[in-house]
């Protein structure tokens, strides 16, 4: 039995159950193959995304599964689908984090524990997969900004597709309620969190980290969240970033209960809760990974004037220095006013045309 792995997450003792091919289709390590620690410098320089090694594992789904082969081909497709709806900053390539968000998704799928999991949110409704997959992709771009790979990288990833899991056992009469929800309800809802957790944490395979995604990532940075109402300090890092990428990945969703928000908006709207809701510090990572404001381009602002980025206050480029062309009423400026984003709280970029 063969499993597909990530390059990154090699380690030695594994066996090669296919060729591994490097540049000119030469061959690095033939089939059988043992790794040795000598080799694993040569497997991540290769130009390959992932190798097959031998598993004996059982909990693992055989190629002859075709009931569960099927769900895997599945739940990738409409994972790809969801990325391609997705709206993302532009000048921001997304191309590299895509391909390891959709490879770690199919290497999930390969367990027989989670790919149930993966099911279930997908045949939940019609909003929990999508919010899943989204919000996965972001805490993705973010830990990848913040230089983490291999099992950190894969840590992140695996806590922000789940986090939500514990929506499965939340009455889908309330799931789906398109009014107002009662407290009761709310709380039902706001129980996710434990319940998700409680589920996850059974789980061997996953760890405690991850687990806690799904715990803490409704947790607040001034201890404001839920369900422990835990501030900066008592909040796993990882949490904290799934919880940026949760409430960016809802307000940039169409829902049953309002229209997407725009991604610059968006963005504006939850750095102006840095130091309150989120990290300061996780909050500026997760910005570099979605947003680029090169010098040049065309911006629209919150007051309706238009500009073009001058340069940047700070160096990942997401506070621009704009120079006004156009005044709220579409004309032209007679002077020249140049305004610093990072200075006036209450300015920021809601379009790049």
């Amino acid at each position: 039995m063969m499993r597909r792995i990530l390059r990154e997450n090699v380690v030695a003792g594994m066996r090669l159950a296919k060729p591994l091919y490097g540049a000119n289709n030469q061959i690095i390590l033939n089939q059988g193959a043992e790794i040795k620690e000598g080799h694993i410098g040569r497997i991540l320089n290769a130009e390959v995304s992932f190798l097959y090694v031998e598993d004996d594992d059982t909990s693992l789904i055989g190629e002859d599964d075709q009931e569960a082969q099927k769900n895997r081909h599945e739940i990738v497709t409409e994972a790809h689908g969801i990325l391609d709806e997705m709206q993302v900053g532009k000048y921001v390539d997304v191309s590299d984090t895509r391909r390891q968000v959709i490879e770690l998704l199919d290497e999930c799928c390969l367990r027989r524990d989670l790919q149930p999991l993966f099911v279930a949110m997908r045949d939940f409704n019609d909003y929990l997969f999508k919010h899943a997959v989204t919000g996965y992709f972001f805490a993705m771009r973010t830990g990848i900004s913040m230089g983490l790979d291999g099992s950190r990288l894969r840590e992140l990833g695996l806590g922000a597709l789940i986090r939500d899991a514990g929506m499965l056992q939340v009455p889908p009469d309330i799931v789906n309620k398109t009014g107002g929800l009662s407290p009761e309800e709310m709380e039902e809802v706001k129980s996710h969190t434990e319940k998700g957790f409680e589920s996850i944490r059974l789980n061997p395979d996953i760890s405690l980290v991850s687990a806690n995604c799904a715990l803490q990532h409704h947790e607040r940075y001034n201890g404001s969240g839920y369900p422990r109402g835990l501030d900066n300090s008592k909040i796993h890092e990882f949490a904290q970033i799934v919880g940026i990428s949760d409430v960016y990945a809802s307000m940039t969703v169409n829902t049953a209960y309002r229209k997407a928000m725009p991604v610059y908006y968006t963005t504006a709207v939850i750095n102006k809760a840095s130091g309150q809701y989120f990290c300061p510090d996780l909050l500026r990572s997760f910005t570099a990974g979605v947003v680029k404001f090169p010098t040049g381009s065309v911006v629209q602002l919150s007051n309706k004037c238009t500009g073009t980025v001058e340069g940047h206050a700070d160096e990942l480029g997401i506070s621009p220095q704009i120079r006004l062309v156009l005044d709220g009423d579409g004309r032209r400026m007679n002077n020249m006013v140049t305004v610093d984003l990072g200075k006036d709280p209450n300015l920021f970029i809601v379009d790049v045309q």
